[in-house]
This record gives C-alpha cells, sequence and structure tokens, in this order.
C-alpha cells in the first residue's frame, strides 16, 4: 500500500476551455468549475423513437446529439468561441458599471444574471445576495444559485457551501434548487471535501420525495426542468459517495431509498429508463472486477501492445470517451504524462476511446480524429463499451485497486490529472479506505 502514499504527481496547466457559465434557469449546469468537461453520451440519454412519442418528444431525441457537442467549448468553432467572448466583456462592463442599490425587483435579479454572464462573480454575487435580502420570491432560488456559483469562483468554499444549505431551507425543492445542490455536490466531491457526502445527506429526503412523483421536476419560477433520470443520478451520488468512504450499509440503505421512490407500477420512459439502467449499472460495478474490455489497437506507438496491463499496480485509471469529446481528447496528454511519472510506483492509466457513429457517421472523420490522439496512451475500443460500464458522462473515469477490482467509477473533470487534481484524490482516499479495512480485519 506504500505506493499509494508516495504517489507522485505532474505539475500541469489546467485544461479547461473558455469560460462557460451556469445562470439558473438553465436546465443543465454548463460550468468551467468543476466539470465543464463532461458531456452526456448520446447511446445512454437517446430514447427509443417509437410512434406513440409525440412530435416534440422525437424533436428533442433528434436534436439530441448536436445539443452534446454544443455542450462542451472545446468543440466550439473559433467564431463560436469569439461572439461568446464579446457577450462576455460587454456583460461584464455593463455590470461593472452598475449599482445594485439602484435597482429592485426583476431589475436586480436580472442584474445578477448580467454579472455572471460577464464572470464579475463578486458583483453577481452582491447582486443575487441583495434580491434574497428584498424578500422577493419569485426569483429567490435561482438567486441562491447565482450566489452559489459566484462563490465557488471565488473560492470562498464554505461561504458557498452555507448559502446552499439556506437555500435547501428556505426555497421549495424545485429544479433549480435541484441543480445548483448538485453543484456543490460535485464541487465538494472534486475537492475531496467530506462536506460533499454530509451535504448529499441533508438533501436525501427532499429528492427522494421529488422522485417518488414520477414526473420531471420543474422550477417554481422559470424553465427550467430536471428529468427523472437525471434526477435518480443525483440522488444516488450519495450512495456512490457512501461506496467510496467504506460505508456499504449506508449505501445499501440509500439504494433502497432511492430505489424504493420510483413507482413499480408506472412506466417510466425510455429517456429516463436508459438513464436509470446505466447509473445502476455503474453502481453494480462497484467492488466488482473489471469487465473484460476488448481493445482494437493502441495510439501510443506503433508497437505499443493493445492490451491493459492485467498486472494492476497500486492502482490503475481508465478513462473513457467518445472521440468526438474533445475536452476528453485534450486530457489525453496529461494522462499519458501522469502514466509516466507514476510508472515506477506503478500506477498505470490508459484512454479508451471509441467511435461513436451517432454523432459522427463517416468513417474517415474518426480516423482523422484519432491522428491527435497518437503518442498518447489511448486505447481504441469498441463503442459497445460504453453500454458495458454504463457510461452517460464524459470523460467516464474508472479507477482500479491491485487486484483489478473498480474502486470508483463516475465522471471526471478536465483538470484530473494536473497535480494535487481529482484522480490523484481519489487513489489517495480508496487506499486510506483499503488501508482502514486491512487493519479492521487484523
Amino acid at each position: 500500500m506504500g505506493g499509494f502514499v508516495r504517489l507522485k504527481v505532474i505539475a500541469a496547466g489546467a485544461i479547461v476551455g473558455a469560460g462557460a457559465m451556469w445562470l439558473p434557469g438553465q436546465q443543465s449546469a454548463t460550468v468551467p468549475h468543476p466539470n465543464e468537461n463532461a458531456t452526456t453520451a448520446p447511446d445512454a440519454a437517446r430514447a427509443v423513437v417509437t410512434p406513440v412519442e409525440k412530435p416534440g418528444e422525437i424533436y428533442k431525441v433528434a436534436m439530441r446529439p448536436l445539443d452534446i457537442v454544443r455542450s462542451s467549448l472545446d468543440n466550439w468553432s473559433d467564431a463560436e468561441l469569439g461572439a461568446l467572448t464579446v457577450g462576455i466583456h460587454k456583460a461584464h462592463d455593463a455590470c461593472e458599471a452598475a449599482k445594485p442599490a439602484d435597482y429592485s425587483g426583476d431589475d436586480l435579479y436580472d442584474l445578477a444574471r448580467l454579472c455572471a454572464l460577464g464572470q464579475d462573480w463578486s458583483n453577481a454575487n452582491t447582486a443575487a445576495l441583495a434580491y434574497i435580502a428584498s424578500k422577493q420570491e419569485t426569483h429567490q432560488a435561482q438567486a441562491y444559485a447565482l450566489s452559489v456559483n459566484a462563490l465557488v469562483h471565488m473560492n470562498a468554499i464554505d461561504l458557498a457551501l452555507e448559502t446552499t444549505r439556506e437555500m435547501l431551507g428556505r426555497s421549495p425543492y424545485d429544479a433549480e434548487v435541484a441543480y445548483a445542490v448538485r453543484y456543490m455536490k460535485d464541487t465538494l466531491e472534486q475537492a475531496s471535501n467530506p462536506a460533499a457526502l454530509k451535504l448529499a445527506g441533508e438533501e436525501h429526503a427532499a429528492i427522494v420525495e421529488a422522485l417518488k412523483k414520477n414526473a420531471p421536476l420543474k422550477a417554481v419560477s422559470g424553465d427550467a426542468v430536471i428529468s427523472v433520470g437525471a434526477l435518480y443520478e443525483s440522488a444516488m451520488e450519495l450512495a456512490f459517495w457512501q461506496r467510496y468512504a467504506g460505508d456499504d450499509a449506508g449505501a445499501a440503505a440509500t439504494v433502497a431509498d432511492v430505489d424504493g421512490a420510483l413507482p413499480q407500477d408506472v412506466q417510466v420512459k425510455s429517456e429516463d429508463a436508459a438513464r436509470i439502467a446505466a447509473v445502476r449499472t455503474r453502481y453494480g460495478l462497484l467492488g466488482a472486477r473489471l469487465p473484460e474490455v476488448k481493445v482494437l489497437r493502441a495510439l501510443e506507438t506503433p508497437t505499443t501492445k493493445a492490451v491493459i496491463d492485467t498486472h494492476f499496480g497500486s492502482a490503475t485509471v481508465l478513462v473513457l470517451f467518445p472521440d468526438w469529446c474533445g475536452g476528453c481528447r485534450k486530457m489525453m496528454k496529461t494522462l499519458t504524462e501522469f502514466a509516466k511519472v507514476n510508472k515506477e510506483t506503478p500506477i498505470h492509466a490508459y484512454g479508451l476511446v471509441f467511435a461513436d457513429d451517432s454523432v459522427i457517421p463517416v468513417q474517415a472523420a474518426h480516423e482523422e480524429i484519432l491522428k491527435e490522439l497518437r503518442g498518447t496512451a489511448t486505447l481504441v475500443v469498441p463503442d459497445t463499451t460504453a453500454q458495458m460500464l454504463g457510461a452517460t458522462e464524459f470523460p467516464l473515469g474508472i479507477v482500479l485497486d491491485r487486484t483489478g477490482k473498480i474502486r470508483f467509477i463516475g465522471a471526471l473533470p478536465g483538470d484530473a490529472f494536473n497535480g494535487g487534481g481529482y484522480v490523484e484524490k481519489v487513489i489517495v482516499r480508496m487506499a486510506a479506505v483499503e488501508a482502514k479495512s486491512e487493519a479492521g480485519r487484523k
């Protein structure tokens, strides 16, 4: 076990795209921190199109691949990024010139949104708190969410957590609150802050009650909606984190609560059913040996063996992603450096890339993309690997212990392999839990 505590790390720059933001009212959280490179899997999320589905539902399914690619700024064109930059600068200048004391009601709330768009986090927080203090109810949850988002970007994590808890106590549990809490939970988890587990526990009763309705959770005010599948996934985070902490009994109780909340005699929409099934697949893999992953070829060098080393060392890290995921491809450079630096420990790391024909239907385009990954510790795998591992967001990270059992599975932030990054924290935590377990058996 000593190899873990002597873990070596690399000091690389963060791999992040330009600054996108999550603004309350959006139906998903797209933010540069903590996980701007995570994107949803088309195959896992796409509903089965049947004649009984409404045209609007079919339209959303047809548009999903485009929406998925757009969700990561790494896939945006230079022109799109330029337009975003212009908008950010304009919003920043307008926010800087404004005074929250001059506004009230909806105008004050809109100022908070404007400042968040301009990435003026201090003024965004000031305006959001002023709106909350005014006792206005219309955008209360959104204002809390804006404050949480701003405080995280200001690295005022304790205040962000305090604000999240205040929001849970004061605002009805709706889509805005659910998204904001999910954002805060993930921020804490990716910093290895134990408060993530506690916050998930504090949310547990509310999210279970929301699941019992078997209907998308809507915002009290605004257009934000969180699907049943997404709500289930957020609720199950508590069980995953309890397992990571070695609390198997607590995790079993959580799973029973979450699964018991879903009505057994009611049909779940195909899109939600697919996402729920994927989460259950991932959870079922925890503590199990890695299923056999077929490797088609290696991209590091012409002579690199196309295999995952079954001598797992102190740990083995796998990162699964579709070839269209630009942020994932960029991550492979730091993953490769991480593997080289930790070669003597040993800690192994491999990228697992697959061709996703649902987004890129032309074989020649797949091959062109793979050229970017030459020289990295990336293995090409079949697209069926995503379903086998329950992948719904990318990059999907999997950490194996020295016996080849899965001890972590979940989406990774873009800087996961940087010095002191999330992967290092996951491995160190895994080692601590194993050491405690071994000590208990003696």
